[in-house]
This record gives structure tokens, sequence and C-alpha cells, in this order.
């Protein structure tokens, strides 16, 4: 049974920020550490900078001859068995390192051509070059590194949709990136059937890893080597009855054969192939919907938000009703520039609460732009919900504007029933932007109705000059 149905939230795919996942099996996806590399929101960053201080350790115990601390930090990595991700067959199992294997895995590190010259710096490059290492490795890696903000994440989803947490005390252990140490205590987790999950954002899955040793080593690393061999007019160069020149790529594999070695010493040699290839692999973006399900409609699924929207009377005894239909309709709409949302999020040590915080990705232009953008710089998006039967006016863009900070950024959303006076509205906003309070975007009902990609890609910081 999937989460959903679990805890009868009554929503799929496309209205959850994390991976529905069913724990009678694993979910054919994995936590890809480059995914999160080389994104600059702050989601991913945490994680990243998880990732960078335990292999930084990792690396530095073996290259300084520390054995014993390489085994312990690498025995500390246990089955990721609560996020029902991979391939299992059968019942979920995970496929973690764990105390029995910690010394396989340091041996295959240490004897690794990549780790010796110092070319391995890079969870995420592991599976090109270290033997016995693959995807599912990598992601169960991947996951006990950062399983600190996975159980926070986690924490903060079941708020949002009111699900239980319990203690419990057989999860993993935490790394911890100031004391560069694993710690072992109690977590907040939901429980199904007696058994733990850790919540996975589907912004920070793939299909499969983005670096991987076999589209490597078939694409760029033959594909090269057979246009240098003919470049050079090498024995393995066929001259065609036309007088076109070839070099197959079986020849080439035949001499050069799948060893992740002589990879790591081809990329020694060439980096710049790497390169492009990372670059190439961080040009594709999360998975979508119909990606983690099959059975999605987007048009459908649209339809059914167009309808319910009407459904919600204007008024404070649904303000409820209209604040989650909010959540639901934006992480629809805006994912995944829009991603981890929290539900009344508060700030000023809980003097001040935001109705709805998302992390801001900065994935598309948009989100992108005011990601950097020096006027906004906007890590997170501050969502102001006004189920109200007029218009907002200045108090209501002013408690949105005072949510801003260098903190946050200075960027949100204030989402309401109707404008009647949209040019007010917009005069009003202009304001805000030329004191330099920040900048927010209104949606009323016949936005969020309009079709998705609408509003948000033909905006620019000038719709505020």
């Amino acid at each position: 049974m999937d989460i959903s149905r679990y805890f009868n939230l009554g929503k799929t795919q496309a209205k959850l920020d994390f991976v529905n996942v069913d724990t009678d099996k694993d979910t054919p996806v994995f936590v890809d550490p480059y995914a999160l590399e080389i994104k600059d929101d702050e989601w991913s960053n945490r994680c990243a900078d998880h990732i960078r201080s335990f292999f930084h350790q990792v690396l530095e115990a073996i290259r300084t001859g520390n054995a014993q601390r390489a085994l312990h930090l690498l025995s500390h990595l246990h089955e990721a068995r609560e996020t029902y991700l991979g391939v299992s067959r059968g019942r979920p199992q995970g496929r973690g390192i764990g105390s029995g294997h910690a010394d396989q895995l340091l041996a295959a590190l240490q004897e690794s051509r990549a780790v010796q010259t110092g070319l391995l710096s890079d969870l995420a490059e592991a599976e090109l070059f270290i033997a016995d290492i693959g995807r599912d490795k990598v992601s169960d890696l991947t996951t006990n590194i950062i399983r600190g903000p996975l159980v926070e994440y986690t924490a903060g989803q079941c708020a949002l949709h009111g699900i239980d947490l319990q203690n419990v005390n057989t999860a993993g252990p935490i790394w911890e990136p100031v004391s560069a140490n694993w710690v072992q205590r109690p977590q907040a987790l939901p429980v199904m059937e007696g058994r733990p999950v850790i919540l996975v954002p589907k912004y920070s899955v793939r299909r499969r890893l983005s670096l991987d040793s076999q589209e490597f080593y078939n694409k760029q690393m033959i594909e090269f080597l057979a246009a240098e061999y003919l470049q050079a007019s090498s024995a393995l160069v066929h001259t065609l009855r036309n007088g076109t020149r070839r070099v197959y790529k079986k020849d080439v594999k035949e001499r050069h054969p799948f060893i992740k070695d002589d990879l790591a010493e081809f990329v020694r040699q060439h980096p710049h192939v790497l390169e492009s290839y990372k670059q190439l692999k961080g040009a594709q973006g999360p998975l979508s919907a119909s990606d983690l399900d099959e059975d999605f409609d987007e048009r459908a699924f649209a339809g059914a938000l167009i309808g319910a929207l009407p459904t919600i009377p204007a008024g404070g005894a649904a303000a409820t009703r209209y604040h989650n239909f909010m959540i639901e309709a934006l992480s629809f709409l805006f994912f995944p520039g829009m991603i981890t949302p929290i539900k009344e999020a508060e700030i000023h040590e809980w003097r001040k609460r935001i109705d709805i915080k998302y992390t801001n990705s900065g994935t598309g232009p948009f989100f992108g732009r005011v990601l950097q953008a020096a006027q906004t710089r906007a890590i997170g998006v501050s969502v102001e919900c006004k189920n109200y039967s007029t218009d907002p006016e200045n108090p209501e863009l002013d408690q949105l504007s005072s949510r801003f900070s260098h903190a946050r950024g200075f960027f949100g959303f204030m989402c309401c029933r109707t404008l009647q006076n949209r040019a007010l509205i917009t005069a009003r906003c202009r304001d805000t932007a030329r004191d330099g309070r920040g900048f927010v975007l209104v949606l009323d009902d016949e936005e969020v109705r309009q079709k998705p990609t609408r509003p948000l890609p033909r905006l620019s910081l000038r719709y505020f000059s």
C-alpha cells in the first residue's frame, strides 16, 4: 500500500512533494548525488554539504593510511530500507554497505586507480570508477549520508499532511558534518505496519543515476577513441566500397573492454570528455508526475483542480480549505521550480508565520532568475492565502513583504479569490518593489485557472518597472 492510501491523504503523486512509495515493493527510482550536488537551492545545498563532508573524510582516511578511521566511517552505512526506493525483488531489503561489507568497499576504494591518482573526489563519480559500485549502492550510500536532512524533511511533510510521527530507535545513524562523525539517536518518523518510513523529495530522484559508467563507456569513451583511431588511420579503420572510412565500435570495445580502472585512466588523460558528459547530464531535470505515476493524466488532473476551486466559498469559514487547495495547486503548477512546501512556517522565533513557504529550486528561466537576481535572491518563495470576497489591500501586501528577508529572499505570491481592480493591485505591488521591500505577484482564481504555463514564463522583473 502506498503512503497516501495508508494515511488516508487522498492525494495522487502530483499533489505530493515526496515520492509516494509502496511499502510492499521498491519504487524503481534512485537518490542521485549528482542531482543534489549541481543544484543551487537550499535543500540540495544542505544535502551536498553532507555528501562532500563524508566522502572527503573517507578519502582523507584512505590517502593518509588510516584504514581504521575509513572502516569506521564505511561501517555505519546500513541498508536504507526505510525509503523503499530501488529495484529489490520482493519485499524491499536495501542495498547499503553494512558492517559486514564495509571492508570490501574499503578494499575497492584502496585499489581503485581513481583514488590512488586523486582523480576521484566526488561520490557522484564513484559509480564511474569503483568496481562493484552500481546505481543501487550509490543511491543507498547517498540516502544514508543525507539521512539527517531526509528525517527533517519527512517531519515537515508529515506536519503538512497531518501524519503522526513515532520515535524510532532502530533507524540508521545520522552523519553530522560539523563533528565529521556518525551519531545514533532516536528519530521521529511515520510508521506503516510497524516499519518506519523516510520520505524522499521527488525533486531529488531519477530513473537512473546521472553519471552512469556503462553510458559513459559506450557513448563518450568509445566514440572518442573511435574518432581518434579514424583520424590516426589506425588498423581499426575500414574502407567501404564507396570510399567511406569507418571505425566500428565493436572493434574499439575489443581493444578497450569495460574496466572501471581503465575508465579512470581515460578520464585522467582526457578530463574534458568527462566535463562535457557532466554538463550534458546536468541539463536533465527531475522526474515529472507521469514519470512517477504511469496512470497520471495532466489534463484531467488540471481539470479537476479547476473544477474544485469554485466549490470553496470565500470567507473565514473556508480559509483552511482554500489554504490546503493552494498548496496542492501551486505544487502542481510550479514544480520543479517550487519544492518542499511547509505550511504555516514559523519565523522570528515563532512570532510570525508564513502561510506556505516553498524552497526555490532555481529550475527554469523564471525561478532561476528570481534566485540569482540581486533584487530578489529568492532562496525561498513566501505565499500568503487570502480567502476574501474582496480585493486584498495594502495591509495584506505589507504582511507578505514583512516576511521577506536576506535569509529568505524578496519574492512571493499573494493568492486571493478575486481582483476587481487589477490595475490598483498592480500599482501597489509596483510601489512595494520600488520601495525596495520585495516583489509580489498576485494570483486570483482567474489566474490559477489559466493554462499552467501561462503566467510565470512570460513574467520578468520588468513587470514591476
